[in-house]
């Protein structure tokens, strides 16, 4: 259901906002889709950063975004493109691998 989709996605935003958890500023030279706005980007960005910190990993910068268009889920790379990661929903439930 779209309607139960969306509470879910406002749920987990508000509980990643809730969080002490800063998110991760895009780089100034940052890659993502040409398509986005800079706002869109940083949005996502803060999105993943605040993902991948919560799951124990370290990204103080994003260097890139990637959606996937295959599966629900993106690649991020963070700090100057050191680590990667994949961002992937899994049964509603969002799995960060270092790659």
């Amino acid at each position: 259901m779209n309607i139960k989709r969306e509470i879910l996605k406002l749920t987990t935003l508000a509980v990643l906002a809730s969080t002490t958890v800063n998110a991760a500023p895009l780089e100034t030279d940052a890659i993502y889709n040409s398509k986005w706005t800079q706002s869109r980007a940083q949005e996502l960005a803060r999105e993943a950063g605040v993902r991948i910190r919560l799951a124990g990993y370290k990204c103080d910068t994003i260097s890139s975004i990637r959606l996937w268009f295959s599966a629900k889920g993106y690649t991020i790379n963070c700090n100057q493109y050191r680590y990667k990661y994949e961002i992937e929903d899994k049964g509603g439930r969002w799995v960060v691998t270092l790659q």
